[in-house]
C-alpha cells in the first residue's frame, strides 16, 4: 500500500523477501515502511505470486521477493529481500508494469510490451516456453503501439486501441483466455470474444468503443469498453496508485491567492503534505518533455530551474514560503 504522502508499507507472507523489508521474518502482521524506497515518487506496485515491482514517476523499475524464474529481472535466479533497480530497463520510458505468478510484464510509453520470468506456459508471447532472465521485447507486438496489460497466473492480455482488440498469450487450460484454442498459446493473438468481433453498426460517438481498463479479480478479468463489459475467466493481481500529492499546475498561485482568506488550512495541509515527503518533493519537479525518463545514477530527473523558479515565487509571499 502507498499512501499519499508517498510511503509504502507492506505486510503479510514473506517468506522470499516480498515484503522488500531485508527481514528474515516470514510473517509480518503490521504494515512496515519499505525504506529502500524512500523518497522515489512512485507512480504504480504489482503484486504477483511472491514477487512485487514498482515503477516510479520517471519510468524506473523496482523489483523484490521470489526469483527462481527469473521475475525480477535481474539477469539470475535468487530471491532478493529489499528492492533493486532494475538496470535493464533504464530508459524504456516504463509507465504500468503487471504481474502473473511467476511472470513480469512491463509496458512502455511508446506502446512497446516486454516481459520476463516463468515462459512455461507461453506467458511470455516470445513464441517459446523458456524462461527469460531479463526483460526481453514481445516482438509479436512491435509497432502495434499496446495500451494496457494485465498478467494472469500463467498468462497475459494486452490491449491494442489501434485495432480495438485485445490480445492474450499463455495457458488456456481453463479458458483464461476466453476461446478454444491450444492449451498453451505461445505468441499474442486476438482472443475471439464480443470486444473483438462484434461489428460497429454506428459511425461517430458509437464507433469509439475504446477499452477503458482491464482489471481482474480472483477468477476473472474485466474488459471495460463505454458501452461493453466483456468478461474472461482470469487470474491475477493488480495495484494501481491514485497517485502521490505532488504539486499540480496552479497550485502556487492558488496558495498565493489564498493566504490571506479563510482557505489558508487547506492550503497549509496541502504544503504540509507535500513538503514533508521527498518522495512528493522529487515528483514535483521532475523535468518535462520525457527528459526525467532518463533519471538513473548520474541523472536526478529532477528540472533544478524550475526548483529555483519555485521558491522565488514563493518567496514573494513570506506567509507561504515560511509554510513550505
Amino acid at each position: 500500500s502507498v499512501c499519499e504522502g508517498g510511503e509504502l508499507f507492506t505486510w503479510g507472507q514473506n517468506a522470499h523477501g516480498q515484503l522488500g523489508l531485508s527481514s528474515q521474518t516470514v510473517l509480518i502482521t503490521k504494515p512496515q515502511l519499505v525504506g529502500r524506497l524512500k523518497g522515489i515518487p512512485l507512480a504504480q506496485i504489482a503484486a504477483g505470486g511472491a514477487h512485487n515491482v514498482a515503477v516510479s514517476l520517471s519510468g524506473a523499475v523496482y523489483s523484490w521477493g521470489k526469483n527462481d524464474f527469473g521475475q525480477l529481472g535481474l539477469g539470475d535466479t535468487r530471491d532478493r529481500g529489499c528492492p533493486l533497480y532494475v538496470k535493464a530497463l533504464e530508459h524504456w520510458k516504463t509507465v504500468f508494469v503487471s504481474c502473473g505468478a511467476d511472470h513480469t510484464a512491463v509496458l512502455s510509453k511508446e506502446g512497446l510490451v516486454c516481459t520476463f520470468g516463468a515462459g512455461g506456459s507461453g506467458q511470455l508471447g516470445h513464441n517459446s516456453t523458456r524462461n527469460e532472465l531479463v526483460p526481453r521485447v514481445v516482438a509479436e507486438l512491435w509497432g502495434a503501439r499496446v495500451s494496457q496489460i494485465a498478467c494472469g497466473r500463467q498468462h497475459t492480455l494486452v490491449y491494442v486501441p489501434s485495432l480495438d482488440k485485445v490480445y492474450s498469450f499463455g495457458s488456456d487450460e481453463e479458458g483464461q483466455l476466453g476461446d478454444k484454442r491450444k492449451p498453451n498459446q505461445l505468441i499474442p493473438l486476438p482472443i475471439d470474444s464480443p470486444l473483438n468481433t462484434k461489428k460497429k453498426s454506428h459511425q461517430g460517438n458509437d464507433h469509439c468503443r475504446c477499452v477503458q481498463s482491464v482489471f481482474v479479480s480472483s477468477r476473472e478479468t474485466f474488459a471495460l469498453t463505454c458501452n461493453l463489459v466483456t468478461i474472461f475467466t482470469y487470474f491475477t493481481q493488480n495495484s494501481c496508485l491514485n497517485g502521490i500529492a505532488t504539486l499540480k499546475d496552479g497550485d502556487v498561485d492558488a496558495w498565493i491567492s489564498s493566504s490571506s482568506t479563510q482557505d489558508w488550512e487547506s492550503v497549509k495541509k496541502n504544503i504540509g503534505l507535500i513538503f514533508s515527503s521527498e518522495a512528493c518533493i522529487n515528483g514535483s519537479f521532475l523535468a518535462k518533455r520525457d527528459k526525467h525518463f532518463k533519471t538513473s545514477k548520474e541523472v536526478s530527473g529532477v528540472d533544478m530551474a524550475k526548483v529555483q523558479h519555485f521558491y522565488e515565487k514563493v518567496s514573494k509571499v513570506p506567509k507561504v514560503f515560511e509554510e513550505v
